[in-house]
């Protein structure tokens, strides 16, 4: 069985860090997103994994190469924005989709049993059968109504929040027959939401799957530290993990919960928690506090430095004695210098070497 991974969007509301760092690089729990997915497609057997990229497609493919858990994995390079459903499209043409396939997008974190999701889709008939989470506010999602047989009737894309049909959204997973792809116009943006699923929902041919288990759409920074601290929960609570390449000193104090990366080192005095998640690689100095926060890999924090609420990315660098405030984003590459203040809620792009102090809400570009 065959995947399509949607990965070429532009990231923007993950700016600045996305300038520098593919959305599907981006660290949750630790892991970057794409391998959530793929380990999410492995778990189902899946043989052949598609990724359909554009921005920063080089970064990704250097990072997730060609084969992964016995998965190929090919690109499929769009030249311009082709929406969600000529990506689908695109990857056809250099992959053959005979069967029943999978296609996602690649922000999605789920707890989905995707076997469960196959043999439903092959009783329903159905020509698209579309993974559905329950959520308190639709409005930002496709949202459907069902009938009593889980064919979804209407499907009404980000409606105002009095008018949406219920509260079961898209979660941005699908099973889908080849017989779609001759419906999916060639060379243009198509949106699979707007123009091809309220056809098949007319046709009775559009199926839904509710799940419970949890669901992320990691569509901005709010997003992508509420799936890291509610995952920071779950792992506390229902995971076994040993780091035996992290290095705590005797004296540092722990308070959980906490995530470390592999060789990661905390020194004496330094406290590192509650809701603290440190990728690999990273290094906390002596006597510094990291609460609330998540770092990404390779951050280094210098002795006596205080981050409380920030995210901290890929490779940054925090000197001795540096105050940076809740809310924060420094994006990767960034070096603050020893002694300075970084106010609630700036904000610094990336490769930029903080000399001053930076007052709140500010954007250092």
């Amino acid at each position: 069985m065959k995947a399509v991974v949607l990965a070429g969007g532009y990231a923007t509301r993950l700016r600045p860090i996305s300038y520098a760092l593919p959305k599907l690089l981006f660290p949750i729990l630790g892991k970057p997103m794409i391998y959530w997915t793929l380990d999410m497609l492995d778990s189902a057997g899946i043989t052949d994994v598609v990724l359909g990229v554009n921005y920063l497609a080089d970064t990704l493919r250097a990072k997730v190469g060609s084969t992964y858990k016995g998965m190929r994995i090919k690109y499929s390079l769009e030249s311009r924005e082709l929406g969600t459903a000529g990506p689908i499209k695109l990857a056809s043409a250099d992959t053959e989709f005979n069967e029943t396939f999978i296609a996602m997008n690649g922000d999605v974190i789920a707890q989905i049993d995707l076997q469960d999701m196959l043999k439903h889709h092959r009783d329903s008939e159905a020509l698209i059968t579309d993974a559905l989470h329950q959520v308190e506010d639709p409005s930002r999602f496709g949202v459907v109504k069902m009938d009593t047989q889980n064919r979804i009737e209407l499907f009404v894309e980000k409606p105002k929040p009095r008018a949406a049909p219920s509260r079961l959204v898209n979660a941005g997973i699908y099973l889908i027959e080849p017989e779609v792809l001759r419906r999916i116009p060639d060379n243009r943006k198509v949106s699979l939401e707007r123009e091809i699923f309220p056809n098949l929902a007319k046709e009775r041919k559009l199926s839904g799957f509710e799940f419970s288990g949890y669901w992320f759409d990691i569509g901005n920074l709010s997003e992508f530290r509420k799936a890291n601290f509610a995952l920071l929960r779950y792992s506390v609570q229902k995971l076994e993990r040993k780091v035996p390449n992290t290095k705590i000193a005797v004296d540092a104090i722990i308070r959980m919960p906490v995530w470390f990366g592999d060789n990661s080192s905390v020194d004496s005095g330094a406290r590192v928690g509650p809701k603290a998640l440190l990728g690999n690689n990273v290094s906390v100095g002596k006597n510094a506090e990291v609460k609330q926060s998540i770092l990404f890999d390779g951050v280094t924090v210098g002795e006596q430095s205080k981050i409380y609420g920030a995210i901290i990315s890929t490779g940054a660098g925090v000197g001795k004695g540096v105050k940076i405030g809740r809310g924060c984003i420094i994006s990767p590459y960034v070096k603050v210098a020893d002694r300075t203040k970084i106010g609630d809620g700036a904000i610094v792009h990336p490769y930029k070497e903080i000399d001053r102090n930076v007052r709140a809400k500010a954007h250092m570009m």
